[in-house]
């Protein structure tokens, strides 16, 4: 999956970056491959952490969404469909300010 920055000037593989949430309400993304380096990218910035950490939820939830399919005889078709899951390709935006619910 790909996520993308809240303001569209950062684009990274989420399997490949580690992402955190500060209580300034920022959410930076750090690069596994160089986990030494205090660099960091900011992602997203929203007034509490309690947003921030939302933001992340929501990012998490699109990652590990699928479409399931449960099987068995389909009627339009004629045949019989075995059980599956297709996990499609994303890509998942940090959201503005007023898109993410407070709790």
């Amino acid at each position: 999956m790909r996520i993308i920055s809240q303001d569209k000037e950062y684009d990274l593989p989420y399997e490949e970056t580690t992402i955190q949430a500060f209580d300034n309400g920022t959410v930076a993304a750090f690069s596994l491959t160089d986990l030494e380096s205090d660099a960091f990218i900011t992602m997203a910035k929203y007034s509490t952490e309690e947003k921030a950490i939302k933001a992340m939820e929501m990012c998490r939830e699109k990652y590990l969404s699928r479409m399931e399919l449960e099987g068995g005889y389909d009627i339009v078709n004629g045949c019989y469909v075995q059980p599956n899951y297709w996990v499609l390709p994303k890509v998942f935006q940090f959201p503005k300010e007023e898109e993410v619910e407070d709790e």
